[in-house]
């Protein structure tokens, strides 16, 4: 039977659920809130601060042809592990875990098989300090009451592969699902001894889900856990990108003041038919509208080409890019170096709440209040007097 992650809590606001944890992920310590970096963004020479990585979420997808590819192909199996370990590196090899998607083909959603799901965690084992279960998003968008023991049958499959030859932690996989089951989810694996959860938004709102995330902590609570956990969540929207608005607010940073403890990226997919995307791209300007800078200082996700006449009026200080390097032609280099600052400006961000929450733990609502892009209504939800 698994470990469960050692987790202690340093210190926690009194008015929202900000909080601030110590983890042991494999044999170093971090400190939440934080910022997992993903660095598939980055080009060779981009150095990013070591102060800055204190943990690192990889992510690969793959469907039933490319698990083959991974298990039977060697060049191709290598060319994946090669690619990882490159990705570890320009990360200062902090502590990692490697996040797997199983979506197989087709318009119908299966379940991988037994010796899809051995293939898959193996290949997480391998490249994490401590090893995620692969979600299963098609399946996710389609549980009810009648299938979700099905579910349970999968994570079931995948903690036993895992447990097979297993000298580390694991992380429990949690879909945007009802209340009803997030208890359900909670309790299977506190009676398996994981207390670590990554939380799969699938490209929606955490205040769509606020039900859930406090049907889940109060579970916790229940066992005695409501401390001891760790929830990274991914896949969390800030809004639709895609919108012609000049400033979206930064709502996925606000995940903390909800007790989630550390953001991860975003690598959800098409949910819908290809017909509705080349409709929606004669309607809306997708390359433009997603292109945006995210201001710290204001909590805004701004709309690049809006701001491009007055960039140096908004840019940080202390990005690792230049302003002079974003005044490029390509698209792809520009969208690069956006999602660069962009991570770094979340990193600082989530080191300012671990301050907050240490020094000043009874203004963390003031301190969301400051931040003039945050909506009144969020800030009604993030206080503990309204939870």
């Amino acid at each position: 039977m698994t470990k469960e992650t050692e987790i202690h809590l340093c210190s926690i606001a009194d008015d929202t659920d900000l909080r601030s944890l110590q983890v042991r992920i494999g044999n170093k310590d971090l400190k939440t809130p934080t910022k997992a970096i993903a660095t598939n963004s980055f080009y060779k020479d981009t150095s990013f601060p070591k102060e800055l990585c204190d943990l690192q979420e990889l992510f690969l997808k793959f469907d039933e042809e490319s698990l083959i590819k991974k298990d039977q192909d060697l060049k191709f199996s290598s060319d994946k592990n090669k690619q990882l370990k490159r990705e570890k590196e320009k990360a200062n090899c902090c502590p990692h875990f490697c996040l797997l998607e199983f979506k197989n083909k087709g318009e119908n959603w299966r379940y991988p098989s037994e010796k899809e799901i051995d293939i898959l965690t193996n290949f997480a084992y391998s490249h994490s300090d401590i090893t995620p279960i692969p979600s299963v998003p098609k399946v996710a968008r389609n549980l009810n009451f009648e299938n979700f023991d099905d579910l349970i049958k999968y994570l079931d499959l995948c903690y036993n592969s895992i447990e097979i030859r297993n000298k580390k932690n694991i992380m429990g996989y949690i879909p945007a699902i009802a209340p009803l089951f997030g208890r359900e989810l909670i309790n299977y694996y506190l009676d398996k001894g994981i207390n670590a959860y990554y939380v799969d938004f699938d490209g929606t709102m955490i205040t769509t889900h606020l039900d859930m995330l406090n049907a889940m902590k109060r579970e916790l609570a229940k066992r005695g856990y409501e401390e001891n956990h760790l929830f990274h969540f991914v896949n969390v929207s800030y809004g639709k990108s895609i919108n012609d608005q000049k400033v979206l607010s930064a709502r996925d940073i606000l995940g903390f003041g909800y007790g989630l403890d550390s953001l991860g990226g975003i690598h959800a997919g098409p949910k819908r038919n290809p017909e509705f995307y080349e409709k929606l791209k004669s309607m809306k300007n997708i390359p433009r509208n997603t292109k945006r800078l995210l201001n710290v200082d204001d909590y805004g996700y701004y709309r690049f080409d809006a701001i491009k006449d007055n960039l140096e009026s908004i840019y940080p200080s202390d990005a690792l890019i230049s302003v002079d390097d974003l005044n490029t032609d390509k698209e792809s280099r520009l969208e690069k170096y956006l999602k660069i600052v962009n991570l770094q400006q979340q990193c600082i961000e989530a080191d300012k709440l671990v301050q907050v929450t240490n020094e000043e733990p009874d203004k963390s609502l003031d301190y969301f209040k400051s931040k003039k892009n945050v909506l009144k209504n969020d800030l009604k939800t993030l206080s503990k007097s309204n939870n």
